[in-house]
């Protein structure tokens, strides 16, 4: 296997993950009337696309693709940088 389709896998893979943690989160609160898994249940829709940044920015850094992966970096810092801000207020 490349490395394209492994990045491609492992992209696949913390959004599959991802979405199936925060929908058992989800799940789990409607089912049981409480509010703390149904927050992290959202947090963790939430957090589920910048998980794929995260492994987009490694990927393109491990392939020794250099533009790709200051770029990702770049979106990444934009995100922690909006996600810090939201938490400020």
């Amino acid at each position: 296997m490349n490395g394209a389709a492994r990045l491609d896998r492992a992209v696949e893979g913390v959004l599959t993950l991802g979405l199936m943690i925060g929908a058992l989160l989800l799940l789990t609160g409607l089912a049981l009337g409480q509010l703390p898994p149904l927050r992290w249940g959202i947090v963790t829709l939430m957090l589920t696309p910048v998980a794929r940044v995260v492994v987009v920015t490694i990927g393109m850094f491990l392939r020794r693709d250099l533009v790709f992966g200051f770029l990702s970096l770049g979106i990444l810092l934009v995100l922690a940088t909006s996600i810090v801000v939201s938490l400020r207020f």
